[in-house]
């Protein structure tokens, strides 16, 4: 049975926040290996937020458009976009391409469920 394919999207706003980025990744990361996701690729992104034009986002976006991810990984929406109408957009496009937006507020209560059973 083939893995469930994940793609784990990192963004901040400015370069002295590299440590939060860097945060991101490795709990992004740690949840995918721990639950059995295979990761296809990683958006490390020091961006605005105000679009999906950059290089990273549009590569996380072919990707999406070829069925090559089955989830979308991020801590937060607004990580993805900080405007409302580009992120549902976006969230419009994984639903039609059926892949899943997990934020780290979705991870939060499976991750205490799977460290009680493990």
């Amino acid at each position: 049975m083939e893995k469930t394919r994940v793609w784990i999207h990192c963004r901040v706003s400015q370069h002295g926040e590299r440590c939060l980025l860097e945060f991101q990744e490795n709990i992004l990361r740690d949840f995918a290996e721990k639950t059995g996701l295979r990761i296809v690729g990683i958006t490390n992104e020091l961006s605005d937020g105000k679009n999906l034009n950059s290089y990273e986002c549009q590569s996380m976006i072919n990707y999406i458009c070829r069925k090559r991810v089955d989830v979308i990984l991020c801590a937060t929406r607004k990580r993805i976009c900080i405007y409302d109408d580009i992120f549902e957009e976006f969230e419009m496009l994984c639903r039609m391409k059926d892949v899943i937006i997990m934020t780290l507020r979705d991870i939060h209560p499976i991750q205490h469920i799977m460290n009680s059973i493990l």
